[in-house]
């Protein structure tokens, strides 16, 4: 007998707190065994139970699952899922038919197995609380969206207008399915494939598969209560739910250790109980902030399939009323335990357990924040001492997120509470790359792999947030165009909108610095070539050519001072390495470092290193360096002052902690009254002196100034070279200066500048850098041992 001409009673498999619907289980239809075999129904097969006491056939009057098989089940009845008593309106003793889907064949306007296809994005409104919206827009919405994927991929196959429950928040609630999609409707072809799809599938119902990429989303019921469908355009604006670990990128090593210190004990405990050994109980993922640590737990908990999961922020739990907050902290994890094997995340943790004794701003927790953190420990402590009604030991993790590791109570940072602390620092080129490769994943592009790997090894500093912020901007910069030129032009991004969105978003490591922003070209720079060259050397060789360094066993310079006479480029020729390289440029003048409170200058200092280490690799660049690094044998009272600084600035370029990927440049004319213990090796390496240019040095400083200028062709520029011996650039940009003055003062309607102008200004001139002046930078130099370039 045809298992579709029998008559079956419905038994309801109710859902319970504790069981809820992450077993797997939901999809099963259990018929009885016996009857499975004689209808040639095998488990697994697709079948549709449609109740007998509506006619004709609705939407709301059958629900698909998988056949299974059970001895415990008579011949005349079948076991089914509250889900599926929901979707058919079902209630236990009604009589049903069970119907096998076929291939081809439509049977009762049911689906067919041709027709399935794979669902991308699915809403959902909750229908059993009309008057309790559900938050949009916020962790809880996300936290409960990442829930529902979870029990529709355990449903497996979904329709419009289909029901389910879930057991959430403490209480029973009921949602509706109200909108299934492939994927983003952003083109013609797609939106005539859904209207088509529409019109076709009204008498037939279409059917879907969930699967872990699915994207869920939730309206509220007041939203969605007259009329089944949401439209299409709307998936553009919902917040995604992050896709397990496919969608965190530059994080492999990290994602490999959460993997072996949460996947491991919560999914197989009884490899640990085998060598009697304790699973960890916390996680503690720290890191500056726009880094991934939020993200990365929810990727671990979109990953972990068939566990819980609880996300908590931190502030949420505060209550001004006394215990309140320790009470809600003990309800989340009987929660937790309930819903064994559980995740519990504890976002912005530092908000909850601050250290008891006071951080080292003289900010301290108070009586409430002791007794909370108190509480934490004694239920941390516990995790592991009490067994579920099964005699098996529950299984509870906690992930917490700081970007403030240090304000944590230090009682919490040992192994049995947060086992081990998983750094989420500012991602390398190689990291940076793979984050804008899943950035772009769903984005349309016409950018090459080259040239993505060319983007990432030059934005150095930028996060995770500032690379999303940047494909933002780069998104909206394409549609500016697209909008402006119509058909003309293809909805793509391309390589000009990247670059344009790097240049409109600062890293965020350097937005509370005042960021110099070099244009100066080392064409624009004459008569310096021999420093340009050892300027290359020291900075960019170590990043284009890393391999070499690291085949010869070398490393790279800390630091160059630039020395000699005022007006000598130093400080341009600073800006112009900072242009070449693309390195992140950090500009200090030394004086604006120093402050009257006592202990003030020195915090500047190391705050300045803790952002090019943040931003990494940098350049800090001070200028007159002589300001902070004075000698400290000097008599004149001055040296004792600064003596603090000095020590900071020393410890920080070479201290216990090491300067990775920051190089320092200085700049001074005055280098005998610097510290010697700042130009050994290892701090200010290289020496380099930056003196007047010779002849060939001021023709080409006088060729680059005079080609911005309208002068007479008859100029003879080797004669002014020639007469402007000693000068140096800064005075050579001031002839010209002047010429065109002296030229305005005698026509101002002149239609360039005669040769006569530049001679008179040169015989005017007051020259800065006088013998004696040279004669002292040679003594300098050779009282310190130091070779020509």
């Amino acid at each position: 007998m045809s298992l579709s001409t029998r008559t079956f009673t419905t038994i309801a498999a109710e859902l319970s707190e504790i069981s809820s619907s992450s077993f797997r289980v939901t999809r099963r239809i259990l018929i009885n065994n016996d009857l499975l075999k004689n209808s040639k129904v095998y488990a697994g097969d697709v079948i549709a139970v449609l109740s007998t006491s509506v006619v004709p056939f609705s939407s709301e009057s059958f629900c698909i699952g998988v056949a299974w098989p059970s001895q415990d089940i008579p011949l005349d009845s079948i076991c089914v899922s509250t889900s599926h008593m929901l979707s058919a309106n079902l209630k236990a003793g009604d009589n049903v038919r069970v119907v096998p889907l076929e291939k081809e064949k439509s049977t009762f306007n049911l689906p067919t197995l041709r027709g399935i296809r794979r669902a991308q994005h699915i809403a959902v409104a909750e229908v059993d609380d009309l008057n309790r919206p559900i938050p949009q827009k916020s962790k809880k919405q996300d936290w409960l969206a990442l829930y529902l994927r979870e029990v529709l991929v355990d449903l497996k196959y979904v329709f419009v207008a289909q029901k389910f429950a879930i057991y959430y928040e403490g209480r029973k609630r009921v949602f509706r399915v109200v909108d299934i999609s492939e994927g983003k409707v952003n083109d013609l072809g797609e939106v005539a494939h859904a209207l088509s799809n529409l019109k076709l599938n009204i008498s037939t119902p279409t059917l879907w598969t969930c699967g872990w990429e699915v994207q869920v989303t939730t309206k509220n019921a007041s939203d969605a209560s007259n009329k089944d469908k949401i439209s299409q355009s709307e998936h553009n604006s919902v917040i995604s739910v992050p896709v397990g670990y496919s969608s965190v990128g530059g994080l492999d090593k990290q994602i490999e250790q959460i993997r072996d210190l949460i996947e491991i004990p919560l999914t197989r405990p009884d490899l640990f109980r085998h060598f009697g050994l304790k699973p960890p109980k916390g996680v503690l993922l720290h890191g500056p902030p726009g880094t991934g640590k939020t993200h990365l737990a929810r990727a671990v908990v979109s990953a972990s399939h068939g566990v819980s999961v609880l996300v908590i922020a931190g502030s949420e739990l505060s209550s001004a009323y006394h215990g309140e907050t320790e009470r809600r902290i003990r309800d989340v994890f009987a929660e937790a335990r309930a819903r064994s094997p559980c995740i519990v995340v504890l976002d912005e943790v530092d908000a909850l357990a601050p250290r008891r004794e006071g951080s080292e701003d003289g900010s301290g927790g108070g009586e409430v924040e002791k007794r909370v953190v108190a509480t934490l420990l004694t239920i941390l402590d516990g995790i592991d001492e009490k067994t579920t009604n099964d005699g098996e030991e529950e299984r509870v993790i906690v992930i917490g997120t700081t970007n403030r590791p240090n304000a944590i109570d230090p009682a919490l940072r040992r192994p049995g509470r947060f086992d081990r602390e998983i750094e989420i620092g500012i991602p390398g080129a190689d990291a940076r790359y793979s984050i804008i490769k899943v950035l772009l994943a769903k984005t349309p592009h016409e950018i090459p792999d080259a040239e993505l790997r060319s983007i990432a090894s030059r934005s150095h500093g930028y996060v995770g947030a500032d690379l999303s912020a940047v494909v933002r901007e780069a998104g909206t910069t394409a549609i500016k165009r697209y909008m402006h030129k119509g058909m003309d032009t293809s909805l793509v991004l391309t390589s000009e909108d990247i670059h344009k969105g790097l240049a409109a978003v600062q890293p965020s490591a350097l937005r509370s610095v005042t960021l110099e922003i070099p244009s100066v070209r080392w064409a624009d720079i004459g008569g310096q070539g021999h420093v340009a060259q050892k300027l290359r050397e020291c900075v960019e060789w170590p990043l284009r050519h890393p391999e070499a360094f690291t085949r010869l066993g070398v490393r790279a310079p800390k630091g160059i001072l630039l020395y000699g006479p005022p007006g000598c480029s130093k400080t341009l020729t600073a800006r112009a390495l900072a242009t070449e390289s693309g390195i992140n440029f950090l500009a200090v003048k030394g004086p604006e470092l120093l402050n009257k409170f006592i202990g003030e200058s020195e915090r500047a200092v190391r705050e300045i290193f803790r952002k090019a280490r943040a931003a990494a690799p940098s350049i800090i660049f001070f200028d007159e360096i002589d300001a902070l690094g004075t000698s400290r044998s000097g008599d004149d009272g001055a040296s004792e002052r600064h003596q603090g600084v000095l020590t900071t600035l020393l410890n920080e370029m070479d201290g216990v902690q090491e300067l990775l990927g920051v190089t320092i440049l200085a700049a001074t004319n005055r280098p005998d009254v610097i510290d010697s213990a700042l130009m050994r090796p290892g701090r200010l390496d290289r020496i380099l002196y930056v003196g007047p240019p010779d002849r060939v040095g001021r023709l080409e400083i006088l060729k680059i100034r005079l080609s911005k200028m309208s002068v007479d062709p008859d100029v003879n520029l080797e004669e002014i070279a020639d007469i402007t011996e000693g000068c140096s650039g800064a005075e050579l940009t001031a002839l010209c200066q002047d010429a065109a003055l002296l030229t305005m003062k005698e026509n101002i309607d002149a239609p360039y500048i005669p040769y006569s102008a530049f001679l008179e200004a040169a015989r005017s001139m007051r020259r800065e850098i006088t013998p004696e002046i040279i004669e002292h930078f040679q003594k300098w130099k050779d009282s310190r041992g130091l070779m020509d370039v």
